[in-house]
């Protein structure tokens, strides 16, 4: 269960580092213009909501924006957590498995930040 355990936890990490470095990318490049009323050019509706300043929306809207949210801190959450999960899982007896993850994620997640910034810019 070696070598390929540490490839395993590193690609749990990768993984996980990828899709928050996306979002994270996206969200940081699209904050400025969403501020400035600037909407993406896209047929998307849950996007579209996304995408939109918070003091134009109505009560249910207010609520509906407040649940994703709150979805999201807790797949976050589940995200930074799972490269710790997978390296106790698969390989409990090497110390240096968290490391592999945690270092797998972050690379993933700068990188991707670039796509999520990417995206975002293709879009207004």
């Amino acid at each position: 269960m070696g070598i390929a355990a540490l490839v395993l936890v590193g690609f749990a990490g990768a993984a996980a580092g990828g899709i928050v470095g996306f979002v994270f990318g996206f969200a940081m490049n699209s904050h400025h213009d969403v501020l400035r009323g600037i909407r993406p050019d896209t047929q998307n509706r849950l996007l579209l909501f996304m995408c939109r300043q918070t003091a134009g929306l109505r009560a249910i809207e207010t609520l509906v924006m407040f649940l994703l949210l709150c979805v999201w801190l807790a797949l976050f959450f589940l995200l930074v957590a799972a490269p710790a999960i997978a390296a106790q899982h698969f390989t409990p007896d090497h110390s240096s498995a968290p490391l592999v993850a945690y270092g797998a994620f972050l690379a993933c997640a700068w990188a991707l930040s670039r796509f999520g910034a990417h995206a975002w810019r293709t879009l207004v």
